[in-house]
């Protein structure tokens, strides 16, 4: 009888997963067809709500609208300011900047992460679904590796039913690098929290969601990741230094199959011939011994960047 019971449990949320997959692809294609400008938040926010009716389904058309029509540009950074001497006055002026600043964004079609973030809260307010505007640091170069802590980003938490869920939807925009590179991705869309908190460390660490602590020092030290399906295992940190070994040893877990192993340092980059890869464990060593000036090691694993660490003396 327990059997059966955990067969038919184990079925339901296979088959729920794949129904919200489905439903998710019919958001996206409804969506992609609405206008590219909204003149205020309170339209968009009426067209979703006439065309969809559950929260997921809402919370996704917003994401969905704003990551395809929203593009990152550093010159909207601080373009709305407001002083206040109290508390009152704290809230009646930043409910006036939110309104100002959201409209902006979705008029507009650009913002830093601060708008995105205020954006996707406004709709969510519009719809009556709860949401957090989240303020932390976030780490997108391998520079940022055990740097000291400081605040850089936004991001948004929402509840649905009684469960809390992460979104970014300023890295779900694209990717930004002295260029804006638009490119939908929907990995920062109801993210894992043990996946969200590799690069976004929360001012407030119960907007983590997790259960577990991990402290800001680990957070800042943990090494750069690109991809997911490659858990590290060894080395822990993303620091490696040269004056303590020359020989690094990496081991990693993964599902997935490895043919192909290279590294870059500098703007070299250098195949590796001899790796092991079996019973899902994968092994391989780098000397960097031999590049006594670089300061950043990547790794590619069938040529896809996997993982940064910052080398140091």
């Amino acid at each position: 009888m327990k059997k059966r019971t955990l067969i038919f449990i184990l079925s339901f949320i296979f088959f729920s997963n794949i129904l919200w997959s489905q439903n998710y692809k019919k958001v996206d294609s409804i969506v992609l067809t609405y206008p590219e400008k909204y003149s205020s938040a309170s339209k968009l926010s009426k067209r979703i709500a006439s065309d969809f009716t559950n929260d997921f389904e809402k919370v996704r058309a917003i994401y969905t609208w704003i990551i395809n029509n929203v593009a990152y540009d550093p010159k909207e950074s601080g373009k709305f300011i407001y002083e206040y001497s109290n508390k009152n006055e704290y809230e009646k002026k930043e409910e006036k900047f939110n309104n100002k600043l959201s409209n902006r964004v979705i008029s507009k079609g650009k913002a830093v992460c601060q708008g995105y973030a205020t954006l996707f809260k406004k709709i969510c307010d519009e719809l009556n679904i709860k949401s957090k505007y989240v303020t932390g640091s976030a780490k997108t170069k391998i520079k940022d590796i055990g740097k000291r802590y400081y605040s850089n980003h936004a991001w948004n938490i929402i509840l649905i039913g009684k469960k809390e869920y992460l979104l970014d939807v300023t890295w779900g925009s694209g990717t930004y690098s002295n260029h804006f590179n638009k490119k939908a991705n929907y990995f920062y869309f109801l993210t894992d929290p043990n996946l969200f908190i590799e690069e976004h460390y929360p001012d407030y660490y119960e907007n983590s969601i997790l259960n577990k602590k991990i402290t800001k020092v680990d957070f800042l030290n943990k090494p750069l990741i690109y991809n997911y399906d490659f858990k590290l295992v060894n080395p822990k940190s993303g620091i490696i230094k040269k004056s303590e070994l020359k020989l690094i040893k990496f081991t990693f877990s993964t599902e997935e199959e490895v043919s192909y192993i290279s590294y870059q340092m500098g703007r070299k980059h250098n195949k590796i011939r001899d790796f092991l890869f079996d019973n899902n464990k994968l092994e391989f060593e780098i000397d960097i011994s031999e590049f006594p000036k670089e300061k950043e090691l990547i790794l590619y694993f069938n040529h896809k960047a996997i993982i940064g660490f910052k080398i140091e003396k």
